[in-house]
């Protein structure tokens, strides 16, 4: 196999988010592809890809976004030639379904494949991680009667038969009632069926001899089983008779020479993309992540599970925020000093200026340790002291005037004496007074000079640097500013097993734009910086089934390093609306990138548009509804994930978490570009929680 590392990692290709779990069931496919490709060519077998794959081969030789599977398609004669091969050639792993008398495993559709994956760790190594059942289904085409009579009499056989097999295999049927339906048949086809053995691959068979009834005199082809319900479905038999080799995810398959005509039969207008078909059966392994998940129970390891404490804040304070809550504090005793002054009690200005000072002195000594010798914010809290003392010294004087007058005021023979040290003490007064507003403008500078010293810190932390253009004209505009301080810290990530456990680590640092200063993670030390803001491109934490940050960067331990941690995407989707059937497969995989942790422990995320916004909101919304009766069946095992707290209210914290201001990604798109997204930062960035 030649497909690339990052092959397998979450992409979005033509709006559509694509999931890492999707890619390993490509690569998955793509292996058996290529086993089933070795053996035709081997038995010199025609074959070709087909449906989606072969729309995905011609448009852009790779995968098509919202596709879950890789179909090929053989004329029945080729096919009878590599039915007689494949089982002898695949490898022990592999097998080919189709069916006989005695499997276990019949349908209309052969398909090649391995059974069951689980956790085996060789066939996981081999089949890219995929922990499911995978297969490559193929499409057998049979010829048309020439004669439309003919071609309905065939097609009535074929419809009483499929209609026979679905009551069987639904199991709802009566004996009676079965052998009632077996004797129609019977009347039908003119012969008795072989119902010794097993009833349902009998019949599948004899539905596939039907098929094979006018083979080698049509002019048109088609699957029968199919073109039965969808009667335009049905190809020039000439379209198939010569083939040409197209690119597919770097590797070259054989294609109808007459692709255009194929494509056409079943898609219209191919060329322009369509994401047809809603969620429904999307993904094809959903079913077997369900028998998974049953059988693992809280060994599970691929779903998170909401918890009330992930929407728990706890307060966290940094240097900053520490330093500004004593300039605060300086600044409300000034006001309250000046009261009452206002009110002549000199004697309590005069006890509250050592705390004051004290307090001041403290906040220097740990500015300077911080920020070391001779920052102009500790040189103001030196004249800031300086200041009290002065005060202090003149507030003593006027209190010692203020005891002598109370002494002599009654004393007529110093009258005079008294008038002059009034007047004096008048004087003091006055100066205590301007001392003490003289404060004010020392704090005010000092606010100044606080703000500029301790810039808000916000630190970046991509994890890849094609993720960059995400954030890289927020980055830009937040260095502009002189009150910011940016830190763009590329995070270590790793590839993730089909089991779970982690495996190689990537680093990307190196990679990044050389105009932006990298900050080493390894030397930065977040209990100590406390930053005044956090931004992750990352919300999945353990729960992305491909990759994983860092454990030390999941989101839950990220909040407790700032008082706003914020997620943006890396990405950039079409508008989704939940109610709407096109956008079916895009709502579902949602649950990749809605319904993990960093939405819930972030602080607030930043989508796209309003629109989005909704569509997570709704997503989250049945997430936790879902999560809700879960609680009510199981009790026991879910009794710490909720517990107060109705949806509703778990609803409105939500509501004020997510902003739908738009992505850098958009450029400068009006309404939803990146000066809505600098924007919605700075507001969260200036908000006091």
């Amino acid at each position: 196999m030649n497909l690339a590392a990052d092959f397998f990692y979450d992409e979005v290709r033509d709006g559509f988010y694509i999931p890492g779990m999707m890619k390993r069931a490509w690569g998955a496919e793509y292996r058996v592809l290529t086993e089933i490709d070795r053996i035709c060519k081997k038995y010199a077998i025609t074959y070709h890809i087909s449906a989606g794959t072969l729309l995905g081969a011609v448009r852009e030789g790779n995968f098509i976004p919202w596709d879950d599977d890789i179909d090929i398609i053989m004329l029945r004669d080729s096919f009878s030639r590599f039915q007689e091969v494949v089982s002898k050639e695949l490898p022990s792993e592999m097998t080919f379904f189709y069916g006989d008398q005695e499997a276990d495993y019949s349908d209309f559709l052969p398909v090649v494949g391995v059974g069951e994956m689980r956790f085996r760790e060789k066939v996981l190594e081999e089949f890219c991680e995929f922990p499911y059942p995978v297969g490559v289904d193929v499409f057998v085409l049979d010829d048309l009667a020439k004669d439309p009579e003919k071609e309905a009499q065939r097609k009535e056989k074929l419809d009483a038969l499929f209609d026979l097999i679905d009551r069987v295999e639904k199991g709802k049927e009566s004996e009676e009632a079965l052998q009632k339906g077996l004797a129609s048949i019977e009347e039908l086809l003119h012969k008795k069926l072989n119902t010794s053995g097993k009833l349902l691959p009998e019949l599948y068979r004899v539905f596939h001899e039907i098929c094979q009834e006018f083979n080698g005199e049509g002019e048109e082809v088609a699957y029968l089983p199919f073109q039965l319900y969808h009667p335009n479905t049905c190809f020039p038999k000439k379209a198939f008779l010569g083939t040409k080799e197209l690119p597919f995810c770097g590797t070259s398959f054989p294609v109808p020479e007459e692709y255009d005509t194929v494509l056409r039969v079943i898609y219209g207008e191919y060329r322009v993309p369509a994401k047809a078909g809603g969620e429904h059966n999307y993904p094809y392994f959903k079913k077997y992540e369900e028998r998974l998940r049953k059988d693992l129970q809280d060994k599970w390891f691929f779903d998170y599970t909401f918890q009330e404490k992930d929407l728990e804040r706890p307060r966290v304070e940094n240097f900053r925020d520490i330093a500004m809550q004593f300039l605060d504090s300086f600044v409300l005793k000034e006001e309250e000093l000046e009261k009452v002054f206002s009110e002549r009690k000199y004697e309590a200005v005069l006890s509250a200026l050592p705390f004051l000072q004290e307090r001041a002195v403290m906040l220097g000594n740990a500015i300077e340790e911080r920020k070391g010798e001779g920052t102009e914010s500790v040189h103001l809290l030196e004249s800031f002291c300086e200041a009290l003392f002065q005060l202090h010294s003149s507030l003593t004087e006027v209190l010692a005037y203020w005891d002598t007058s109370e002494e002599k005021e009654n004393e007529l023979e110093e009258k005079i004496e008294q008038s002059e040290k009034n007047l004096k003490q008048s004087t003091i007064v006055e100066n205590s007074k301007e001392q003490l507003e003289g404060l004010r403008a020392l704090l005010q500078n000092l606010r100044a000079t606080l703000e500029k010293e301790m810039r808000r810190q916000v630190v970046f932390l991509p994890h890849s640097a094609k993720h960059f253009a995400s954030i890289r004209p927020l980055i830009d505009a937040l260095r502009e500013r002189e009150d910011m301080e940016v830190k763009l810290m590329p995070i270590p990530y790793f590839d993730r097993m089909g089991d779970g456990s982690l495996s190689e680590m990537h680093y990307e640092g190196e990679n990044f734009p050389k105009e932006y200063p990298i900050t080493d993670y390894r030397s930065y030390n977040f209990l100590a910086e406390l930053p005044d803001c956090i931004v992750m491109n990352s919300p999945y934490d353990a729960f992305n089934p491909v990759w994983s940050v860092d454990p030390f960067f999941y989101s839950e331990k990220l909040k407790q390093y700032t008082n706003k941690l914020v997620y943006i995407p890396w990405f950039v989707t079409d508008e989704i609306d939940p109610q709407a059937e096109e956008d079916g497969k895009a709502f579902y995989n949602m649950r990749y990138y809605v319904t993990v942790p960093g939405i819930f422990h972030a602080d607030y995320t930043i989508v796209q548009s309003e629109g989005m916004r909704a569509a997570y909101l709704e997503k989250i919304s049945r997430f936790l509804e879902k999560e809700m009766e879960q609680k009510e069946e199981h009790p026991a095992s879910k009794e710490a994930c909720l517990k107060e707290k109705s949806t509703e209210e778990l609803m409105q914290m939500m509501q004020q978490k997510i902003f739908g201001a738009g992505s850098c990604l958009l450029g400068e798109k009006e309404g939803q570009g990146t000066k809505e997204v600098v924007e919605s930062l700075k507001q969260i960035l200036f908000e006091k929680k």
